[in-house]
């Protein structure tokens, strides 16, 4: 079977795709001297093993290799040909001496198989190539001045000389003898000859840029019928070019040093676009491009030098770009210049983030950032990105927290998956930005997380602030909508080494989220008994496995035991609206099902000894009701008063009034209580004892009634004063 696969994959055409390889396009070297070729590959295990080679393309197609990391080298490179592993760069570097004009070709760097494997497409150039009569090179540098020599023939001395720079189409004029210059060299182009006996005639421009190379041509005569005396090829000499690999997804590092000469200037980065003019990306007086906002930044590193870090790296940041410094932060063909090529590799190993992460004003949001799980003993850090040269380091893996973030944001590490989640709660929308996830040693795997407020609300509902009494139980409930009913639920305690996991109870239902009661629930912590250590922030949150979910916070303060006297029972209603109760002036918001037993049964003694005494009081009122209706009755020896029922010796009244307590004030039948600052309108209620009195001898007259009814209030009277007030009898 192994054999059949292995008939199989000779026979099949190797796949198409674009390599991940990278190394310089084009090399020029000169016969007897050396060129230095660097390859870059993606770093994978398999790549960094993996055979390493340098070939020569012939002309059937193949590819003859001239030198590989096993240690081979053709013969006709034998002693000038060399190949070096770097596995920790991700590239591989060839050295070739003694050039010689037959060396140049089309070569490949790659890993893996000759003519299968990756590789990359390399051009070497030795000696120069250029089928231009009576040519000359110059070479310059940008901001130069450039001096060309034309001769000409003597038949031609009083014919028109000039000098052109050669187009496509045409042939533009730079200067000629008539001293007409040509647009793009107006003040520093100057014609000279230097006598009349002289046949040569010299062209000067001043101030070279970077659009001024091609080819120029000397000649004489007319623009329709020019007599070409000379041919110039001008190049500049561009510093070297320093290749820079990245990856799709990852991040990267771009490393300027122009020297003292920059010291004291901005400096700045821009990218050369295909008109050869550069782009701004970043400078040192805060100006970044649109399309690197938030995700580059720009650090100073010694003087005349500075670093460029570019997260979330995309296919088209890919080019060539330059370092330079100038007066004024733009770039310019003046001052010192140094090149950078970026290379993307479409075939990553950075895992896939998160561009955008949304939360709801006053919820959370958590992020979860890589790492090389190998390097776990590096410093995790996590900042907020503002502007172009300053991101502001939040929490950190070694404990340190930005104080306005205290209680808000904590850093989980989990160095066996080798990821660790930032956890941001109580958003508002000054929180919304750029942050950017860090660690020391990487290269490859820097991040940038944009934040969005949301609208909508938090699936999680628990107070803002509980206050617990020492040496008391406290328990703090945390209600879940139904989309989070399948996650683990989880209280924790806050500290700037993260939030570490408490004892929870889950609970009955909720109603603080009406859309689906069936579902939501309850999640309590309970502290007992409290002591002052258990003051801080606390964690309601929820997640699946090693996936943290949405958070919630709350802060406990703790405080001294008050009296019960000073005890007032906490009404809050749960609604869908909210979970927090109503509470008394300069005290903690506190839920209903906050309160302790203790503190709700010390709220039933108060109410019963203040309602006991009061419903005597309705009692004795009730009776004197019933004496009104009794006068109404004509003449009857009998009073009924309500459910109560009595004979009434009419001639004993008469003659004893004063035994009965007679009194003319009159009783009220609706009293008002204060309870809790309310006032309550308290109804009388009848009660079922009858009050009997010795019986005496009946009398029919109106007058007997009216003192019998008189003598009833005074009684209810006697009655009440003998109620204690304080509220707390044992009756």
């Amino acid at each position: 079977m192994a054999f059949f696969l292995v008939c199989l994959l000779a026979v099949l055409p190797v796949v198409s795709m674009k390599s991940p390889i990278f190394g310089p396009k084009e090399v020029i070297g000169v016969p007897g001297g050396s060129v230095s070729i660097q390859c870059f590959y993606p770093s994978t295990s398999v790549n960094r093993h993996d055979r390493k080679y340098f070939c020569l393309r012939n002309q059937r197609g193949s590819c003859d290799t001239i030198v590989s990391s096993n240690g081979f080298v053709s013969d006709r490179f034998h002693g000038r040909a060399s190949l070096t592993n770097f596995p920790g760069n991700s590239s591989f570097l060839i050295q070739i001496s003694q050039l010689e004009k037959a060396d140049s070709g089309l070569y490949k760097c790659g890993v893996g198989i000759s003519s299968r494997g990756l590789s990359f497409d390399i051009t070497l150039q030795v000696g120069q190539d250029s089928n231009l009569p009576d040519s000359e090179v110059i070479i310059t540098e940008v901001g130069k001045t450039v001096s060309i020599n034309c001769p000409f023939k003597e038949e031609n001395v009083q014919d028109r000389k000039f000098l052109c720079k050669k187009d496509d189409k045409s042939c533009v004029l730079v200067i000629d003898s008539q001293n007409n210059v040509g647009s793009d060299y107006t003040e520093r182009v100057r014609f000279r000859i230097s006598g009349t006996s002289s046949k040569v005639f010299v062209v000067i421009i001043s101030q070279f840029k970077r659009q001024d190379v091609g080819t120029y041509i000397c000649a004489v005569g007319e623009d329709s019928a020019p007599k070409i005396q000379k041919t110039v090829d001008i190049k500049l000499l561009d510093p070297e070019t320093e290749l820079v690999y990245a990856e799709q997804g990852g991040s990267v590092t771009l490393n300027c040093a122009l020297g003292s000469t920059a010291e004291n200037m901005p400096m700045y980065l821009c990218r050369i676009k295909a008109d050869m003019t550069c782009d701004l990306v970043i400078n040192s007086k805060g100006f970044t491009n649109n399309s690197t906002h938030g995700r580059i930044l720009f650090t100073p590193t010694e003087p005349g030098s500075f670093s460029i870090m570019i997260t979330q790296v995309r296919k088209e940041d890919a080019g060539l770009y330059h370092c330079g410094a100038q007066e004024n932060g733009e770039p310019s063909e003046k001052g010192p210049i140094q090149a950078l090529q970026l290379f993307v590799s479409e075939e990553t190993t950075v895992p896939k983030s998160p561009l955008v992460v949304k939360g709801p004003s006053g919820g959370s949001v958590s992020v979860t950032c890589h790492y090389d799980p190998k390097k776990n003993n590096t410093l995790k850090y996590w900042c907020k990105w503002k502007g172009n040269n300053h991101c502001t380091n939040l929490v950190d893996s070694s404990g340190n927290v930005d104080e306005s973030y205290e209680g808000r944001v904590a850093l989980l590490d989990q160095p066996e998956n080798g990821i660790f989640t930032v956890i941001l709660n109580q958003l508002t929308p000054r929180d919304v930005g750029y942050y950017w996830c860090l660690s020391n040693g990487e290269h490859n795997r820097k991040t940038t997380v944009k934040i969005d407020i949301t609208d909508g609300q938090s699936l999680l509902k628990t107070p803002k602030t509980v206050t617990a009494q020492l040496g008391q139980s406290l328990t703090v409930s945390c209600h879940f909508a139904c989309k989070l009913y399948s996650y683990e639920k989880y209280w924790c305690k806050w500290s700037n080494q993260g939030c570490e996991n408490l004892p929870t109870q889950e609970e009955g239902s909720s109603q603080a989220f009406v859309d689906c009661n069936q579902d939501s629930r309850i999640v309590s912590l309970t502290l007992n008994p409290v002591t002052r250590a258990h003051e801080g922030w606390y964690w309601c949150g929820a997640k699946k496995g090693q996936n943290y979910g949405q958070t919630t916070a709350v802060f406990v303060s703790v405080e001294e035991k008050v009296s019960r006297k000073d005890v007032k029972p906490a009404n809050s209603v749960l609604n869908e609206d909210s979970v927090e109760p109503k509470v008394r002036a300069k005290e903690p918001e506190v839920p209903t099902d906050l309160v302790s037993k203790e503190e709700q049964g010390g709220g039933s003694s108060l109410l019963v000894s203040t309602v006991v005494p009061v419903a005597l009081v309705l009692t004795v009122g009730a009776v004197a009701l019933g004496v009104i209706k009794a006068r109404r009755g004509r003449f009857s020896d009998r009073v009924s008063i309500g459910s109560y029922r009595t004979d009434i010796s009419m001639s004993e009244l008469e003659r004893n009034p004063r035994q009965f307590g007679a009194n003319d004030n009159m009783g009220s039948s609706i009293q008002e209580s204060t309870l809790e600052g309310e006032i309550e309108f308290i109804t009388q209620t009848e009660n079922p004892e009858e009050i009997q009195e010795p019986k005496q001898v009946k009398r029919s007259s109106k007058e007997e009634a009216d003192m019998a009814y008189t003598a009833f209030l005074l009684q209810a009277n006697n009655m009440a004063s003998e109620i204690p007030l304080d509220g707390h009898s044992d009756a």
